[in-house]
């Protein structure tokens, strides 16, 4: 159940036909999931539910920034997010395979968008998260942390001679 009440539909009331809900989303929605991977946001969701005799059509628009912290440089950047998915969600004791159709118990009573929002927002932001480049194709992560990972690679190709040794013992050669 969500801890949103905004978010809950009661669709058993709604007439067959189109209904639009819109909200804006902040913070305060990411931490109520415990979503960490997102510093900060500020998302216009669109949620057109069709309501059918057998079944619901949840079509999802949402546009915006996140806020995500750089796998590289770990400072903050915005990542712009543009999602358009339809949901499609079944009344039944049945499991679905399908990753867009949702299988509600029969006594539900209540659609929680907010699950969905949250879970198309997780699902759409990259698994890698860096700086986006500049025009020129070059990383606009921040500069001192670049010097400083590039003096780690750097360091990290100098051979101890120890290690020579060793190998000399390996392959036979000492």
């Amino acid at each position: 159940m969500s801890r949103l009440k905004e978010f809950l539909i009661a669709y058993v009331t709604l007439k067959e036909g189109e209904h639009k809900f819109e909200y804006s989303i902040g913070d305060s929605f990411f931490e109520v999931y415990d979503n960490t991977d997102v510093k900060a946001a500020s998302l216009n969701v669109l949620a057109l539910l069709n309501k059918k005799n057998t079944h619901i059509e949840i079509r999802f628009v949402i546009k915006g920034n996140v806020t995500l912290e750089c796998d590289r440089c770990l400072d903050p950047f915005k990542y712009g997010i543009n999602i358009e998915q339809t949901v499609y969600v079944k009344f039944g004791d049945e499991e679905s395979e399908d990753e867009n159709l949702y299988i509600l118990p029969e006594n539900e009573n209540e659609i929680d968008l907010a699950e969905f929002i949250d879970e198309l927002i997780v699902v759409n932001l990259p698994m890698r998260r860096i700086h986006p480049e500049d025009e020129d194709g070059n990383p606009t992560c921040s500069e001192k942390m670049l010097k400083f990972v590039n003096n780690i690679n750097n360091e990290g190709s100098v051979v101890d001679p120890r290690w020579n040794e060793l190998n000399k013992l390996k392959d036979g050669t000492s």
